[in-house]
């Protein structure tokens, strides 16, 4: 049981000192990075009591990096965890794995094995306003994923057009069967203040998708949107979302409203809220959250505020 505990740890600090030695050797040296976003949060529910809390927002730690092959090929890696400045420090140290890989990168593009997220979550490219809080567009799209045994390509960009596709080789069938059985593909174009982008997934975490975006920037505005049809269990169900904010100086205003059945009857998500940044690497926020569905028991207003910072 200790060992078991103990792995994760283990492995990291293997890594890092494999990297270090390598890195000291040819002076390349990876670099550290992390997020700690914590909140306090009062949540008011339809039915039962109100409760409070403090929560941390997929906080995390990570090594990313690169090595020179040649003038024109790398390798590329990163190993990155979230942590909950909150859990008991002996729960597995409090890491989960985030997206952690290795691979090459050229002229061609590049390529990344491990666990990584999919093309279609990866397309939608900012419009998520409120990304890792509790109106995530995660609580409502089943197309967020971030799966194991991943094989991921990424293009060059050409022309404003960029493809990714990644196959998930997992499961008892042969290497061919299994790279074309669960996939994820999307393709982006962005032109000027414009971007647009149309992703599927297939037969991935029991579910089959379509999603479109698009983006629009021009000063301090965003606007962005959303539609989704998804095939699971629970049959075929559309969503939509829609998103704006309005950055004046250190002060950022957002908004953001979908609704969608995949993941509940008659889900609706609407959050409000408004960042400062104290300077390039922190901020602190506050929001408002309003979540409904056919099921009463998830009707919830939740109030926040919180802080982040990036290193």
């Amino acid at each position: 049981m200790i060992f078991k505990k103990s792995l994760p740890l283990l492995i990291a600090t293997s890594l890092t000192a494999s990297l270090n030695a390598h890195a000291q050797s040819s002076d390349l040296m990876p670099s550290l990075y992390g997020k700690a976003n914590v909140t306090a949060v009062l949540n008011d529910y339809e039915i039962g009591d109100s409760s409070g809390e403090l929560e941390s927002n997929a906080s995390r730690i990570g090594l990313k990096g690169e090595v020179p092959l040649s003038d024109a090929l790398k390798v590329v890696y990163q190993a990155e965890y979230q942590v909950n400045p909150g859990e008991e420090v002996y729960h597995h140290f409090g890491l989960s794995q985030r997206n952690s890989y290795i691979g090459l990168e050229g002229g061609f593009g590049t390529v990344v094995v491990g666990r990584n997220d999919t093309p279609a979550k990866l397309m939608q490219n900012g419009i998520d306003l409120f990304n890792d809080l509790n109106g995530d567009i995660r609580t409502l799209f089943v197309s967020e994923v971030r799966p194991n045994d991943e094989i991921h390509y990424t293009s060059p960009t050409v022309s404003g057009f960029t493809l990714m596709h990644a196959s998930i080789i997992d499961g008892q069938d042969s290497l061919r069967e299994r790279a074309s059985k669960s996939t994820s593909t999307a393709l982006t174009y962005g032109q000027g203040n414009y971007l647009f982008g149309i992703a599927m997934d297939n037969n991935l975490t029991g579910h089959d998708s379509f999603r479109f975006m698009s983006r629009y920037r021009s000063g301090g505005l965003q606007l962005g949107f959303m539609y989704e049809s998804a095939q699971t269990s629970k049959g075929e169900n559309d969503g939509i979302f829609v998103s704006a904010s309005y950055k004046m100086d250190k002060l950022v205003l957002k908004a953001q409203t979908g609704a969608a059945d995949q993941k509940k009857a008659g889900a609706v998500q609407s959050t409000i809220g408004a960042d400062y940044n104290l300077d390039a690497d922190s901020k602190v926020f506050a929001f408002v959250t309003s979540t409904s569905a056919d099921n009463p028991t998830v009707d919830n207003q939740q109030y926040g505020v919180g802080f982040e910072y990036n290193f």
